[in-house]
């Protein structure tokens, strides 16, 4: 049987209020599936789980396409030189310059302190009694992790969360956010050489000391990465966690009764509603043999986590929220290969501790009213209350 499928179909109302049924269908199609964004841009969509973690470590897709021109002026430029733009040897350079920072090592190292943080939060949001669950828990603890890691001082924070939100919503069309960001990385880069910290950004300074340094637009990529994507993901984990579980009330029982199950939680929270639905676009190379089709040379290739995570040739049950399933671990919300998430093990764990915390102390939370399982959440809005 040959399955159909519009040409813009994605972003189709229907489509983004079930995008999980449309990626059901890519999978049953067997074959990478062409559509065409708002901007006119052609990609070919892959959502089996075998299919995505091939084309994840395929040596012949990338970003850096030979020939193609990254964007215009230094926002362009800056997008350009992030680490989720870039393939070996650029790639490995960069990642290799800032992955001791986000170390499981490292991370739990920093356990203590992000444990007082959440346990501020929630003590604040049990005060209150009715609350905003992105506002008032899931958003201020990765934003003064990440920021605290780099070297952000605590009282230019709102600032960058404001930046952050905007570049992230796609409504930073003129580079406003970006090139304020980027000034504001120039100048707390200054201070920092005058007057080094104890923070990943001196570190990054110091290395211009050695001859191994970023160039200033390498610097304010990394910078900018680390705090968006440090940010936006595990708020994204927290909020969806909070949600799933309370319209799961046999499951939300057992975290309650078993805070220590809130590992599981993370993980299957991951898999069932991660933060990316499709890895930032990928180009192949040459015409390559991929889900049981060809995807043409120079074109985009759109890897689907989201697809890959309900593939029920991997997970039993895909579309069901069990938090005690077994085959969790298969999960590639994170990625898979050069590319799998920095942050990682930063993440897992402020979102463990987090979702910990909240079915310790705030056992008798409740939706004051459910959002839906729209496409990013997080950015409406969770209304809870006791």
């Amino acid at each position: 049987m040959i399955i159909e499928f519009g040409l813009s179909e994605l972003w189709e109302p229907d489509t983004r209020r079930d995008p999980h049924a449309f990626y059901a269908r890519v999978r049953a199609a067997g074959r990478p599936v062409p559509q065409v964004d708002p901007a006119g841009h052609r990609f070919w969509v892959v959502a089996r789980h075998a299919d995505v973690r091939a084309g994840l470590q395929h040596p012949d897709i990338g970003h850096q396409l030979p020939g193609h021109p990254p964007g215009d002026g230094e926002a362009g430029r800056i997008a350009a030189r992030q680490l989720i733009s870039l393939d070996p040897p650029d790639h490995t350079r960069l990642r290799g310059l800032v992955s001791r920072a986000f170390t499981a090592r490292t991370a739990a190292r920093l356990e203590p302190w992000i444990t007082e943080v959440a346990d501020r939060l929630v003590a604040r949001a049990r005060e209150l009694g009715s609350f905003d669950g992105v506002a008032d828990l899931a958003d201020p603890l990765p934003v003064n992790v990440i920021a605290q890691l780099v070297g952000v001082p605590e009282d230019d924070r709102p600032m960058f969360r404001a930046w952050s939100a905007t570049i992230v919503s796609g409504s930073d069309r003129d580079g406003t956010a970006t090139l304020a960001f980027a000034a504001y990385v120039d100048d707390l880069a200054a201070r920092r050489r005058a007057d080094p910290a104890d923070d990943l950004l001196s570190e990054l300074v110091a290395l211009e000391a050695e001859g191994d340094a970023l160039d200033r637009d390498e610097l304010v990529a990394m910078i900018q990465l680390l705090l968006i994507a440090g940010q936006e993901t595990t708020v994204d984990v927290v909020v969806n966690g909070i949600r799933l579980l309370l319209t799961h009330p046999e499951q939300w029982r057992d975290l309650r009764d078993d805070p220590a199950l809130a590992g599981a939680v993370v993980e299957e929270t991951l898999r069932f509603r991660g933060p990316v639905e499709i890895v930032p676009p990928r180009f192949a190379f040459r015409d390559l043999d991929l889900a049981g089709g060809v995807i043409p040379a120079r074109e985009r290739v759109a890897l689907s986590l989201w697809g890959a995570n309900r593939d029920p040739e991997v997970f039993a049950h895909p579309d069901v929220f069990d938090v005690h399933r077994t085959d969790v671990h298969r999960h590639l919300a994170f990625g898979h290969g050069i590319h799998f998430c920095l942050g990682a093990a930063l993440g897992r764990l402020e979102a463990r501790i987090m979702l910990g915390r909240v079915a310790r102390e705030l056992g008798t939370l409740r939706l004051m009213a459910d959002p839906g399982d729209g496409f990013r959440l997080h950015h409406g809005g969770l209304p809870l209350t006791l």
